[in-house]
């Protein structure tokens, strides 16, 4: 997923979190790739069945309306397609209606950004969304090398499986403390040693981690100092060196040393995410600070710069939760846009204004975007680059705070 889908997909997640239902009446259903249409309405007509004796009548009336809503659905989805889609389908279908009494049944689908493997239907006060929210966790191949003096051990994660690829031994001899050669000579021949088993561990470093078309970072353990040392020698390709993420202690070079390293893979990833995001923002105060007129804020000024295609890097906090309208006037035809966070109050506005050309109260809205949907939209068509940066650091709390959650950095050559 691209940052953008990644946006929808989360934003998706949270409106569907935050429906609740007053009794077991939102209904799940999860449909993998390869399971057959006609199969799942089956299940669901048999529900129907099952939902029939549900002792409470509103709840019972609400699962049914849902159940028909969502077979309603399919029956017009399989009408085109035979098949799900090549990743399957996830349904959402309920009554979601606020207010005591109301009925408000809302269906929600999705092709989701990777396959589904579960084949679920399930009624509850909530919709189930753990399969969903897995997808959006790091992605990507985890290159994992644990090694001292002794051995060293190659390893995959992929998710949350763990894969032991390559062992690799040093035939480097242990210290010396019997007669038979000099000391010196002896420590000569083990730097020797040492130093084959480097270079042969490179290698095979290199010839494995290199064949990983997604290998997404290489994290590197070991309980002493031959990791660093290793790395120091540069033997790795350079393709390779960018890649290291982490240099970590680990109590063990064999496969418990990879499962060790592999355990805090998640908390290091997350880590180099904060850091690439903290960069990015410190370069944007630190051209705030040189006045040179390459850095901008607030949405107005941002908009307009995004606008005129001058902006490098669009800084926008993720904590962002506005809407921006298109209204128009049904008398003159004038058009213009506004944002605001809350659309019904947009909604309210709109109807009670008069248009700012004519005078005439026909104003109307025309079009609704999500405002960092919209903002994506804009940079593509001039290849701005779009940061979406976390609350999670003090650089992201200042940019949502003292910024407003957006900002630009402008090209090189816009002011020269």
């Amino acid at each position: 997923m691209d940052s953008l889908e990644k946006y929808r997909f989360r934003r998706l997640l949270e409106e569907l979190k935050s429906k609740k239902g007053r009794g077991t009446e939102l209904i799940s259903v999860y449909i993998p790739p390869d399971f057959e249409l006609a199969k799942v309405m089956q299940q669901l007509r048999e529900e129907q069945g099952t939902a029939s004796n549900i002792k409470s009548k509103s709840t019972r009336k609400n699962v049914l309306a849902a159940l028909e809503r969502i077979l309603q659905f399919l029956k017009t989805y399989a009408e085109t397609h035979r098949t799900p889609p090549p990743h399957g389908l996830a349904i959402f279908c309920g009554n979601v209606s606020e207010r005591e009494g109301e009925v408000d049944v809302k269906l929600w689908w999705i092709e989701p950004p990777e396959p589904i493997t579960v084949r679920m239907y399930r009624c509850d006060q909530e919709f189930v969304l753990s399969p969903l929210e897995e997808m959006l966790e790091i992605k990507g191949t985890i290159g994992l090398l644990t090694l001292d003096r002794r051995e060293a051990t190659l390893g995959s994660l992929r998710g949350k499986h763990v894969e032991i690829l390559k062992k690799v031994t040093s035939g480097v001899p242990g210290k010396h403390s019997k007669g038979g050669q000099s000391s010196r000579r002896f420590e000569r021949l083990r730097e020797i040693a040492e130093q084959d088993y480097l270079k042969r561990l490179a290698e095979e470093v290199n010839e494995v981690f290199l064949q990983i078309p997604d290998l997404q970072t290489l994290l590197v353990g070991g309980p002493g100092p031959t990791k660093e040392e290793f790395l120091k020698l540069e033997m790795l390709k350079e393709p390779l060196r960018k890649k290291i993420g982490a240099v970590l202690d680990c109590g063990y070079t064999d496969e418990y040393g990879i499962k060790e390293l592999a355990s805090k893979a998640g908390e290091v990833l997350t880590n180099l995410e904060l850091t690439k995001e903290k960069a990015v923002v410190q370069r944007f105060l630190s051209e705030l600070v040189k006045g040179r007129g390459l850095a901008l804020s607030g949405e107005e000024e941002v908009r307009r710069a995004l606008e005129n295609g001058t902006v490098d890097v669009l800084l926008v906090s993720e904590a962002l939760r506005k809407y921006r309208v298109r209204v128009k006037c049904t008398g003159c035809g004038l058009e213009f846009s506004e944002t605001g966070e809350d659309l019904l109050f947009l909604e309210k506005k709109t109807s009670s204004s008069t248009c700012p050309k004519c005078g005439e109260k026909k104003l109307e809205i025309v079009e609704t975007q999500d405002l960092i949907q919209e903002l994506f939209s804009v940079a593509e068509r001039f290849g701005t680059k779009v940061e979406l940066i976390s609350r999670e650091t003090d650089e992201g709390e200042q940019l949502w705070k003292a910024f407003g959650g957006m900002a630009a950095l402008l090209r090189f050559g816009a002011h020269a």
